[in-house]
């Protein structure tokens, strides 16, 4: 019993044609989709990078304000010891000033600028997401100078820890009283005298001060002020471009 097999008719090219088209339709279509999608979860990432950078960058402009305030009450210390210093005779008055002041003068509080955001954008490739170029150079400037000012800190703390080695030279610790809480002319025993009534000795410690004082004044001051401005700045760019709060 013979057995007859069905024959097809081959496709015609028309229809080849067409079944490509489909299938390459198909296949360009979910690409598209993919890279829109991939497109919109890195433009909300983007999103996500500038609403915390814009809160690290509030706090920083609130703690530059403050690490401002505070070499502002050194220098103004410094200023008033220093002729205090170069006076060939003090009053017992005079002396406790001195000894407050010199409590005062020499801290080292550097700028704890805030690297939460900065931390995951250099070490994460965030940058990249970050498409307005002006923002972008507007991130790397202040990232720069934020190292400017951690390195130049560092130098004011050298100069303001070698003051302070020859202050040991001058002031005796002993003659305080009541440390823990601070200042006024109270924290002082009334019989104060200085270590030393060398000349040499003292102009020195009162010309390391003149040196750290201006190294506050015409350098760290301006990084704190400079660097504050661009804070500000880029707050404002990341808002008008980001449409945040």
């Amino acid at each position: 019993m013979e057995v007859h097999h069905k024959h097809h008719a081959p496709k015609k090219w028309s229809e080849y044609l067409t079944e490509f088209f489909m299938l390459f339709a198909a296949v360009t279509l979910g690409f598209f989709a993919e890279n829109q999608r991939e497109h919109y979860i890195e433009r909300h990432r983007e999103e996500e990078y500038m609403q915390s950078l814009l809160e690290d960058l509030v706090k920083d402009t609130l703690e530059l304000r403050n690490a401002t305030k505070y070499i502002d009450r050194q220098i103004a210390f410094i200023d008033t010891s220093i002729p205090l210093l170069r006076t060939p005779r003090l009053t017992t008055e005079d002396l406790k000033r001195l000894y407050i002041f010199n409590l005062s003068s020499l801290g080292n509080r550097g700028s704890e600028l805030s690297t939460r955001t900065s931390a995951q954008l250099k070490n994460a490739g965030g940058m990249r997401l970050v498409k307005s170029h002006e923002i972008g150079n507007l991130i790397t400037d202040y990232w720069q100078r934020h190292e400017f000012l951690q390195k130049y800190e560092d130098i004011v703390g050298d100069l303001k820890l070698k003051a302070r080695d020859q202050s040991y030279r001058i002031f005796d610790q002993d003659y305080y009283v009541n440390l823990e809480e601070g200042a006024g002319p109270r924290g002082v025993k009334e019989d104060v005298k200085l270590l030393t009534n060398d000349r040499l000795t003292i102009i020195e410690y009162a010309n390391r001060l003149s040196h750290v004082k201006n190294s506050m004044l015409n350098v760290q001051r301006k990084i704190y002020l400079q660097q504050h401005a661009n804070a500000t700045k880029l707050i404002e760019r990341i808002r008008e471009v980001y449409h945040l709060d």
